[in-house]
């Protein structure tokens, strides 16, 4: 029976993100309607019985995963060992299933050989449900291109119909995945260690591009590549993306506003931000529509870093973003603060996004100097909204409306 083979890389050079929200990779054939190929996008299917026990590939049991030797060559920069790199894959999956209560994944290495179907013809042994290699350009001649990192592909097969993760029967979804490889570039360099991203720029955090590859090996595309396949709830990035587990389409559009923190979105794979911030809304949002499920716990997203804001009487500024605590943050927003003021105070800690307005010594000329005795701050998830409040605040207290503009603004997970 014919597969279909799905390919999804990741490269180490830095890309601008034109559009954001989330992405499927299917159907086979798109309808032209973002909406319409997420109702009909390939899938793992929901079974009642797993790999290992009864030979059914699916969701049931979890999603089963091998671990190739091969892994254990790669070049880690910062001694880190093969028991290292098969604990980052188990957490970078776990991520992917935090809260939902089907999309789990089952370590088989050992029970189940690796195997990579398309280098046999015909119906051949699959491996295990996700399979994880490092490999050279000679053996995976993707990795030709030096900047290449990794390289994901899942094979799907066309079916009747899927059983979704909410045990509902879709006749739409006519592409089952029935397994995928998540290959890295052996050639490359890797740390696990985040302070190696400064010591050795060059090479890759192998946390970060594995947590990426998993979106992938569940049907998730890159956003920036597909902008009018883009879907969201509203024209909002970073906010929460609600998901009717039993109609997943059910209230979502074509976005194209921009929102470069999610995981799907490849411009930064190499280094640990997309790690330390975990899933964001949309990340949550694109799984959740393929595998919807009434149980998923809603979790708060970006807890992961926190950023702050310091500010002087006589209005010099300190910030600080992608602090692993609240103290952290606030030692460094006051120590960026006291370099160039005096008397500096913690003003604002917090894990989304802040912005800071003042307002202007000649309320009817936006090019005037700032007026620091006046001034607003405000924090918010979506970043447009931490802009309005702030504004709002600061022409309140300034009491002369549109005589404030933002002056300084950033969120905790910015790079």
């Amino acid at each position: 029976m014919h597969r279909l083979i799905a390919v999804w890389f990741a490269l180490s050079v830095c890309l601008v993100s034109s559009a954001m929200a989330f992405v499927v990779e299917g159907p086979r054939k798109s309808t032209g309607n973002a909406i319409e190929d997420l109702k009909r996008a390939s899938r793992w299917a929901m079974t009642t019985g797993s790999l290992v026990e009864t030979g059914q590939r699916g969701l049931g049991g979890g999603l089963e995963y091998s671990v190739d030797s091969s892994i254990c060559t790669i070049n880690f920069v910062d001694d880190s060992d093969c028991d290292d790199a098969k604990r980052m894959i188990s957490q970078a999956l776990a991520r992917w299933g935090d809260g939902h209560p089907v999309l789990r994944f089952t370590d088989v290495t050992g029970r189940i050989s690796p195997a990579f179907p398309l280098a046999v013809l015909g119906e051949t042994d699959q491996g295990a449900e996700i399979d994880f290699y490092a490999s050279t350009a000679m053996e995976f001649p993707n990795f030709r291109n030096a900047l290449m990192n990794g390289y994901t592909i899942f094979y799907d097969r066309p079916i009747d119909y899927v059983t979704l993760s909410n045990n509902e029967r879709s006749t739409l979804v006519r592409d089952r995945i029935e397994s995928a490889d998540v290959r890295v570039n052996k050639e490359r360099c890797y740390y696990i260690d985040e302070s190696f991203e400064m010591m050795r720029p060059e090479c890759v955090h192998f946390p970060t591009l594995i947590f990426h590859e998993i979106g992938h090996a569940l049907g998730l595309g890159h956003p920036e590549e597909k902008p009018s396949l883009n879907i969201d709830a509203d024209d909002i990035p970073y906010n929460p993306m609600p998901i009717n587990c039993m109609a997943a389409s059910e209230g979502l559009k074509i976005s194209r506003n921009v929102a470069g923190s999610a995981v799907m979105v490849r411009r930064n794979v190499h280094a640990p931000g997309l790690w330390r911030r975990g899933l964001n809304y949309d990340d949550v949002a694109g799984r959740d529509a393929l595998y919807p499920h009434c149980g998923i716990e809603v979790k708060p997203r970006f807890s992961q870093l926190w950023g702050s804001f310091a500010r002087s009487a006589m209005g010099d500024v300190g910030v600080s973003k992608g602090a692993d605590t609240q103290e952290i943050a606030q030692q460094l927003a006051l120590r960026d603060c006291s370099a160039t003021g005096q008397q500096c105070g913690v003003v604002q800690v917090f894990n989304g996004c802040v912005a800071y307005a003042m307002a202007k010594e000649d309320v009817f000329n936006a090019q005037s100097a700032f007026d620091a005795r006046y001034w607003g701050i405000a924090t918010a998830q979506d970043p447009v909204a931490a802009r309005v409040n702030a504004v709002r605040e600061c022409n309140l207290e300034r009491g002369v409306g549109n005589a404030c503009r933002v002056h300084t603004e950033f969120c905790a997970f910015d790079e």
